[in-house]
């Protein structure tokens, strides 16, 4: 399910409207807010919990909020010294809470290309035992700035990309950068759904301006991006109170569309449908790929049969698409059986609403150069 609308994080729920769980939910739901996302873990210890009484202050929050339909997502700072034991207590923390996602916030530790073996492990444990969970990557707003993070490692088990697109010290080109930083993750593979997070915080005496984050949400809705996130609660709630008005006054929700023909498609495969793929295809449709090519419906059967079997998981997500006359461009991601990234080219000609021919190419990520 795709995650929508405004989102807000929570560092330290004790200073959060001073930890009073309802005042908390009242509040975001008064903002309109799709979801918060609270760290639950820092490194291999769980966070939020007072270690003198071992109250633990983020399970309230997270209960008043689910009860109000508003999404939690759990959070953690990760070091990259002992993956295994950060997963470990992501898992155990994720689970025990209840959360709806969890994000994984990997900084300057994990600016080392040494640590690709360590990131690749926790995201593996974390995959492994979260399930169907959506996880999330926070990081740096431009990967050219950070090439040696090891940005596949992460994102290859993840479902969104949450960048930090801070503008700090800079002013009038908060757009421009949320601009930038899409058309970079775009290079880099695999290609993740982006939800940009957005500052409402003071650094070293800057602060934004109010036309500046009204510029980035509108450019976020621009490029169609589902969500928005913004950093962070209490920081905003105690200092910046004008912030919060702002955000929570500013109508996201984005415009309600008919999904795409390959929106729809992607979605039954997803969903394992094979009569809901095959109810896409004109009786003599034609598919054609490297292996063979092979016309009508029976034959087509066999070969989405096989491609559900092989790829339909809960990787396999719509990356692009474009459309010219009754054509279209559509690019998928996803993983095969062995859990290796894929991605997925097709082209697909329409008559009379119904697939005609299909061109399809599926290739390794790790093939490209």
């Amino acid at each position: 399910m795709t995650l929508t609308g405004k989102g807000y994080y929570i560092w330290q729920v004790k200073h959060c409207e001073n930890g009073d769980a309802d005042r908390i939910a009242a509040l975001a739901k008064e903002a309109n807010l799709s979801h918060v996302l609270i760290k639950i873990a820092d490194a291999t210890f769980p966070y939020n919990i007072d270690l003198d009484n071992g109250f633990d202050y983020a399970r309230p929050v997270i209960n008043k909020l689910k009860a109000k339909n508003i999404q939690v997502w759990g959070w953690q700072y990760v070091y990259g010294d002992f993956p295994d034991q950060e997963a470990e207590i992501a898992v155990s923390r994720a689970l025990d809470l209840g959360v709806n996602g969890f994000v994984v916030n990997a900084e300057s530790q994990y600016s080392s290309t040494s640590k690709a073996p360590a990131a690749s492990r926790y995201m593996s444990i974390l995959r492994n035992n979260l399930g169907s969970m959506p996880i999330a990557l926070s990081s740096y707003r431009y990967p050219s700035y950070h090439r040696n993070l090891p940005w596949t490692n992460f994102l290859d088990r993840c479902d969104y990309n949450m960048p930090q697109v801070y503008w700090v010290l800079s002013h009038n080109n908060a757009g421009a950068q949320l601009q930038r930083c899409v058309n970079e993750f775009k290079n880099i593979r695999p290609f993740r759904p982006i939800i940009p997070t957005g500052p409402t915080y003071k650094e070293s005496g800057w602060i934004p301006t109010k036309a500046e984050v009204v510029e980035f949400m509108k450019v976020a809705k621009k490029l169609n991006l589902s969500a928005v996130n913004f950093w962070y609660w209490e920081g905003c709630r105690r200092y910046m109170s004008q912030f919060w008005d702002l955000i929570r006054d500013y109508q996201y929700d984005t415009p309600t569309q008919a999904s795409s023909l390959p929106e729809q498609y992607i979605q039954a495969l997803y969903s394992k449908d094979l009569d809901k793929v095959l109810s896409y295809y004109s009786n003599q449709a034609v598919h054609i790929r490297a292996e063979a090519a092979v016309q009508g419906k029976q034959e087509i059967k066999k070969w989405i049969t096989s491609l559900i079997n092989e790829y339909s998981n809960d990787n396999l997500q719509l990356v692009s698409q474009t459309k010219d006359s009754s054509v279209y461009n559509f690019q998928w991601s996803g993983s095969n059986r062995a859990g290796k990234p894929v991605e997925g080219h097709d082209t697909v000609g329409l008559v009379d609403k119904k697939i005609s021919y299909h061109y399809s190419f599926i290739k390794p990520v790790d093939s490209e150069s």
